[in-house]
């Protein structure tokens, strides 16, 4: 028996690709990504590079809120399907971040 994908997007019926039903779907799921998308940057990268002023304004605790916020927005307007896509596909997508996280883990144990 096949299995049946769900749209990222809307949940309903088989996805072509596995991610989305339509076009239209996958433009909309980008579109939200991408709104919320830029914020989210200009405050992490504050958060990353610039420690004592992000610290001043409470970057982190903004970037939980709007993390929140965006949840809260999945529950009411999608049904409670989640918006973000999974962690493992994201880094199969660019294998350079594993690495990076391989390197990391190894510099802290020692290695």
């Amino acid at each position: 028996m096949a299995r049946v994908h769900a749209c990222l997007e809307c949940g309903e019926g088989t996805s072509r690709d596995g991610e989305f039903c339509s076009d239209k779907c996958r433009s909309d799921w980008n579109n939200r990504r991408k709104q919320r998308g830029a914020e989210l940057y200009d405050l992490y990268m504050a958060h990353r590079f610039d420690r004592a002023t992000a610290k001043d304004l409470r970057v982190f605790q903004a970037i939980n809120r709007m993390a929140s916020n965006f949840r809260q927005e999945d529950r009411s307007e999608r049904a409670g399907r989640q918006s973000w896509r999974r962690p493992s596909a994201v880094l199969d997508e660019r294998p350079y971040l594993r690495s990076v996280t391989t390197r990391v883990r190894m510099g802290r144990m020692g290695g």
